[in-house]
């Protein structure tokens, strides 16, 4: 159950890794890419985490749920 908890946050992950190397390449100049990336990687680490926690199910998050 945690293997698609993994999965869905690598896949979310890699995707907002991706469109910030575009964004950052194509829209900014080579002299703030380092800055940018410096200050954008907070960000692009808090967008998957939360995209996976709020998607995941009691089970993949080890919760137990009463009924």
């Amino acid at each position: 159950m945690a293997k698609n908890f993994v999965i869905r946050f690598a896949s979310v992950l890699f995707l907002v890794i991706l469109f910030s190397a575009l964004a950052i390449h194509f829209l900014f100049s080579a002299g703030i890419t380092v800055v940018l990336w410096i200050f954008a990687f907070p960000i692009i680490l808090v967008i998957p985490i939360f995209v996976s926690v709020a998607l995941a199910s009691d089970e993949e998050l080890g919760v137990l749920a009463h009924k």
